[in-house]
Order: structure tokens, then sequence, then C-alpha cells
């Protein structure tokens, strides 16, 4: 107890760590809670994309019909797309009702701002005096707005497309927009004579929703995904690569390095000839060349990272394990019986806590910013999911038109190496026996 209270006593004596040590607490509280501060699914909606933060971008929703009642009109399977076939009707009078547009507006009923319908003709089926009446219902055709005509013949100009505002004929609303309708019929101008067949031709029919997306704090990505909700989730990945990758080169490196220091001899030249070749390899090189080899997954990188990482940590608990076994402590436990696998554990490891304990907080960040890299460059999270290094890595293209995208990723990357940094360097303050005494 005594001796903790010293170390914090040290710990505050340094703003930096005291700074680290708060950084490093705030990615741990988003690690734990990040999911319930999230404000929205990560992938939100692809409506939304590149809204910059702090505003309500306006989303257009187009849907096309998936129920049709009605005589007289043929081909109505390709109202719903743009491809040269067309719904007709051949014969004045002839009424087509078009039902379920299935708007998925659920979240944004009170900011709704305009409804019309987009219709693209087809000149060439459409004849002298003909055109379309077109009517929106708002209760499932009980009752419809007055009918607007479009142009005679439908267009002079093949494929043409026309706007229809239906914004004010109805309160539109979740509702409303549930019972959505559309009715074309086929008229003739009075000037034209009856007797012969009329023929006009619609090559799509869309309806169409603009309304008001919710505020996006820091903006959305060209995917449409929320930043914010990224730079929460990612706490998580962030973490769970750093204690993981750090957690697992501690364990190989340090057995490794105190059984090489132990023991001595050809186990100890067998295993530091075998660090030295991995420390010949830049680190970084070598990471890619595995992540590569493996396949594009998080799961690859750590393994890729924990393969770079090791010779570090069995090259420092070597030297510290070379300086342990010649004390006092060590004969005494050997001449109690104790084996040589019990000396290791029990003796050699716990005197080498301190090196290890300020590396591996240095190295928590250091792996997590390689991670990142390494996503950056198409070789780590899959797309879709919210890391940091694949979030600039999208948002780099468009940079700095959509600075959000890179920006505030970044930031995070750049908080969480720095936190990890400076508590390292308080670590080792606090672990230096010249310090304590």
């Amino acid at each position: 107890m005594k001796e903790a209270r010293h170390s914090l006593r040290l710990l505050r004596k340094s703003p930096l760590a005291m700074l680290g040590l708060g950084i490093v607490v705030f990615f741990l509280f988003l690690a734990i809670f990040g999911q319930l501060l999230a404000p929205y699914a990560y992938y939100y909606n692809p409506g939304e994309r590149n809204s910059a933060p702090l505003t309500r971008p306006l989303v257009p929703a187009n849907e096309s019909a998936r129920a049709f009642s009605g005589s007289g009109w043929t081909n109505l399977q390709n109202l719903a797309r743009e491809d040269d076939e067309y719904a007709t009707s051949k014969t004045v009078g002839d009424t087509l009702i078009l039902r379920r547009f299935d708007f998925d507006v659920s979240v944004y009923t009170e900011y709704i701002t305009s409804v019309g319908l987009w219709i693209q003709s087809n000149s060439t089926l459409g004849e002298a005096g003909s055109y379309v009446n077109i009517s929106v219902s708002w209760d499932n055709g009980v009752n419809w707005s007055a009918p607007t005509p479009t142009p005679l013949r439908f267009s002079d100009l093949d494929k043409a497309w026309f706007f229809y505002d239906f914004t004010n004929v109805a309160p539109w609303n979740s509702t409303t927009l549930s019972k959505f309708a559309v009715r074309l019929v086929h008229e003739l101008d009075p000037r034209y004579s009856p007797s012969s067949p009329r023929g006009v031709g619609v090559d799509v029919l869309l309806a169409v929703v603009r309304f008001h997306g919710y505020y996006h704090i820091l903006g959305t990505t060209e995917s449409g995904e929320d930043v914010l909700t990224g730079v929460l989730l990612g706490a998580r990945i962030s973490i769970r690569i750093g204690l993981l990758v750090v957690g697992l080169t501690v364990l190989i490196g340090a057995f490794l390095g105190a059984f090489s220091g132990y023991f001595g001899g050809p186990m100890d030249e067998l295993i530091m000839r075998v660090t030295d070749i991995f420390l010949s390899i830049p680190g970084l090189i070598l990471a890619l060349a595995v992540a590569s080899a493996l396949g594009r997954s998080l799961d690859n990188v750590m393994l890729a990272l924990v393969v770079v990482s090791w010779p570090v940590y069995t090259r420092l608990v070597r030297g510290q394990a070379l300086s342990v076994r010649e004390n006092a402590f060590i004969e005494a436990a050997r001449a109690s019986g104790a084996n040589d696998f019990q000396i290791v554990v029990r003796h050699i490891l716990p005197n080498t806590r301190a090196p290890i304990l300020v590396q591996a907080s240095l190295d928590v960040g250091t792996i997590v910013l390689v991670a990142a890299g390494l996503s950056f460059l198409g070789l780590g999270a899959q797309p879709g999911t919210p890391e940091w290094g694949l979030m600039v890595s999208k948002g780099f293209s468009f940079f700095p038109q959509n600075w959000w995208e890179v920006s505030f990723a970044g930031l995070m990357i750049f908080l969480f190496t720095l936190g990890f940094n400076l508590l390292g360097d308080g670590a080792r303050d606090i672990l230096d026996p010249r310090l304590r005494r």
C-alpha cells in the first residue's frame, strides 16, 4: 500500500504522465461504453452521404410501385427501370393504379419537405392528341388529388423526364405515405378524333420523397456512415488490437527471453540468432509481407504484428535474466529444491516485470498506429468496419472537400498513440529505482 501511494505521488509529479493516463482512461471508457454512446448505426443511410458536421442533409428517397391494378395497360413491370421497354395503353380511358411504394421514412416522419413523381415518357408510342392524367392518393385510393395532365403526345422528345410536385395535396407523414398511390389515366385532347387507336407509353415512374435527416455531429462519409459512431466504435477495435497483440508478444517474448538468458549455451545461441534475423528486417516491411500473405483481415493483421513484435521482448527479458540469474536468491531457490522451470517462472520473470510494463505501455500505441496503417493500405479491416485506419483510407480520396472523414479518425489515432506513449514514459519514471529512493 505504501509503495502504491509512492507510485501515485511520482505520477502526480509528471503532468504529461497524468495527461497520458487520462487519455488512456478515456479510450478504455469508449471501448466499454462506445456502443451505448453511438447516436446511430455505423452504416446509417446512403442518402445522407457526405453530410458536413452539424448539418441536416436533404435526403431523396426514390421508390417504384410493387402492386398494380386497373385494365388496358400492359408491360407494367417495365415502370421500375429505364430499359427502353414501356408500359403502354392503346385505348383512351384506360386507368392504372400503382400502390406499395414502400417508403422507409420511419425516423424522418416530421421532416418530410416534398413529395412528387418523376416520369420518363416515350414519344415513339405516343400518338397525336394522347396524354396521361396523373393523380395521387394519400389514403390508398379513397381520395385523389386533382388530375395533372402531361404534355400532348406525352412529349415531343423521346425519353424526356417530367417532375410533378404533389407536396401540397396532403399532410404527408409516415401514415399517409404508407397509403400512397398513383393513378394514370389515358386521355385524349378534344381537338382530336377518337376513332383511331391512340397509344401512350411510359418508361419509368418513380415516387420521390425528400426529407431532412438528423444532425450528424461529426458528419457522414461518402458511403453514408456516421463519423461519430465510427470514432466511438473504433475505440473498442483499437483497444482489442493493442492489448491482444501486446499481451501475446509479451507472453511469447518474455518466456523465450527468460529461458534463453537463464539456461544460456546452445539454447541461448539458437533463440538469439532467430531473434536477430527478425530484428534485421524492418518491422513495417515484415508486417506488410505477413499480412499480405495471410489475406485481408484484422485477425491476420494482429497475427502479423505478433510475428513482428515478439523479438523486442525476447532481447529485453534475456538481458534482465542474465543479470538476475547469478543473484543469491536464485542459488537459494536451487538449494531449496526448486527446478529450473519454477526458478524461471517464480524468480526470473517477476524480476523483469518493470521493463516489460514500460515497453508494453509504449508498444500499445505503436501497435495500433501500425494496424491503422495496414488498414489504410487495404490489408486490415474489411469494408464497413468502424476502424480508424480504414476510415482515413476511405476519406483520403475526398480530402480536403470532405475533410471531416479523415480528420476525426486521424485525430483519434494520434490521441491514442500519444496517450499510451505518455503513460509509458510515466511508468518508466515510476519504476526507475533511482527515483524511488
